[in-house]
């Protein structure tokens, strides 16, 4: 690319290792390449682009402090594994989808020789997202903390069955529930877990957060859509088996007795579009919103 002048020198290039990531990666290198960009990759994609000698490589908690920007090549899961550390050392992230979905690694993997050099010229749209930050407390005392992108919350365990919980809201207990778990949810989350569990889409421009009861043994109880500065406790009574999960990745055994305390963190991510992203084209796209039964016309309810 001759006369190509890139906004991000250095690249930290972090993948989901599995076997169809091989061609993308080789591809993906191919380009970076030729756009004469100083490119990192971690560990395993070095691995898969045969341990040349020539190309630089990290191993993965070391590669999360380099560079101007980071690339992911997989799904949102191996976006939320990457973001949930680069959210400590911000730096612009963005996600070449592999997957199936692809809410938060939204550049198709088909298009990335045509959309990643209009991004490295300027071509993007920013998108900051903010994370939650649950601490578990046992006794007073907190025992284990960490960070979510999309969701955090109380589940059971392998042995099943339900867990009964208390929710504070600011302090004042808000319900009392038994159920298999429940989510507590950003913006970004809502299009996932929350979403399959019955948690309304919140727009990622609204300050707020979602708590999702999973399958509540009262069928009054409902999710609720709160204010994300209202901070948020958990008590869990009672569970033969249960864990805190952060973005179903992260997982702390917990007892009853024990507090998941909830806050918005100050920690973000900050998500590069290619220029023009639509967030409603991008529900249509992967909820199947754009389907039109027979004989629809689009528009026609303003004729």
């Amino acid at each position: 690319m001759e006369g190509f002048q890139p906004l991000f020198k250095r690249v930290a290039v972090f993948i989901k290792p599995t076997r169809v990531i091989l061609e993308p990666l080789a591809r993906l290198h191919a380009l970076l390449t030729a756009m004469g960009v100083e490119s990192v990759y971690e560990d395993r994609a070095w691995e898969g682009l045969g341990s040349p000698r020539t190309v630089a490589h990290l191993p993965r908690e070391d590669l999360i402090r380099y560079g101007d920007i980071a690339l992911v090549l997989g799904g949102d899961g191996s976006m939320l594994g990457v973001a949930r550390r680069l959210a400590q050392d911000p730096k612009p992230i963005v996600g070449i989808n592999t997957g199936r979905l692809g809410f938060i690694a939204d550049v198709v993997v088909d298009d990335m020789e045509r959309v990643l050099p209009n991004i490295f010229a300027g071509g993007f749209d920013r998108d900051r997202r903010y994370l939650l930050e649950g601490r578990v407390s046992r006794n007073g005392r907190p025992v284990f903390k960490q960070l979510a992108v999309n969701d955090l919350g109380f589940s059971h365990g392998r042995a099943g069955g339900m867990v009964d919980f208390v929710v504070y809201v600011d302090g004042i207990p808000m319900s009392s529930q038994s159920a298999d778990g429940i989510i507590c949810s950003t913006t970004t989350g809502s299009t996932a877990y929350s979403l399959a569990a019955g948690g309304p889409i919140l727009h990622p421009s609204l300050d707020g957060l979602v708590l999702v009861p999973v399958a509540p043994h009262t069928l009054s109880n409902r999710p609720i859509v709160l204010p994300s500065n209202l901070p948020i406790e958990i008590e869990l009574t009672d569970a033969r088996d249960a864990v805190a999960y952060f973005d179903m990745q992260e997982f702390f055994d917990v007892l009853p007795g024990d507090v998941l305390s909830i806050r918005r963190s100050d920690a973000y991510i900050e998500i590069l579009h290619p220029k023009g992203f639509d967030y409603f084209e991008l529900l249509r796209r992967k909820l199947k919103w754009n389907y039109m039964p027979k004989g629809d016309v689009p528009g026609a309810a303003q004729q």
